[in-house]
């Protein structure tokens, strides 16, 4: 497994490109698969990463619907003909550019999800198992995508090093965001992995101290 960070935008929001190297090139393109997670903008950039990387795009995984998680969607969509998947309960705030923030940040921007995933509904975006789990909180269709065979948790804005994610902005639930992250998230293996939407990566062990 590998994974490509990349820091996006005016709030500096991680963007990740996920494949696995040792995967066998396709025979005609000579690309490897991946899948992004959360391309939040400068679309040129993670485009020119994959392609620098030899890599095709299978899949754009949203961990929720907020403007820095989504301006780059889709002009990566676009260009790669990738499907965008996201929580079910988070698509209206994807398709609202008020509750998405978007219109009072910078300009408006309306993502429409091509597949809208279950609380655990698993999918194999580029040949790798990929879990959903809800969690809402941060807004009410946050979700976590956990990589259990690679032992690691891409968890949006719900869990951070040392922090949570705030809840003051629409859909957003104080009470929900705490009962998501000590029943869903701080119950997986203490030695997962944990890269946040934004800042440095952390382990469930780690994050468990704090609550």
């Amino acid at each position: 497994m590998k994974i490509e960070k990349l820091v996006v935008g005016a709030v500096m929001t991680n963007c990740y490109i996920v494949y696995n190297e040792n995967s066998e090139p396709d025979a005609a393109s000579g690309l490897r698969e991946c899948f992004v997670v959360d391309p939040g903008d400068y679309a040129s950039r993670i485009l020119q990463l994959m392609d620098s990387l030899k890599l095709e795009c299978k899949a754009i995984l949203l961990t929720h619907g907020h403007f820095d998680h989504i301006y780059a969607v889709d002009e990566i969509r676009e260009k790669t003909g990738a499907p965008v998947y996201a929580g079910a309960d988070e698509a209206e705030l994807l398709g609202n550019c008020e509750m998405n923030v978007s219109k009072r940040i910078r300009k408006p921007v309306e993502v429409r999800a091509d597949k809208l995933l279950k609380d655990g509904e698993v999918i194999q975006p580029a040949g790798i198992t990929v879990k959903t789990i809800f969690t809402p909180g941060h807004t009410q269709g946050c979700v976590c995508y956990y990589l259990r065979d690679e032992g690691l948790l891409m968890s949006g804005d719900t869990l951070f090093e040392s922090s949570i994610g705030r809840t003051d902005l629409p859909t957003g639930n104080e009470a929900e965001i705490f009962k998501s992250i000590t029943s869903k998230l701080l119950t997986l293996p203490a030695d997962t992995k944990v890269y946040p939407g934004h800042g440095g990566e952390t382990t469930i062990e780690r994050e468990s101290r704090f609550f």
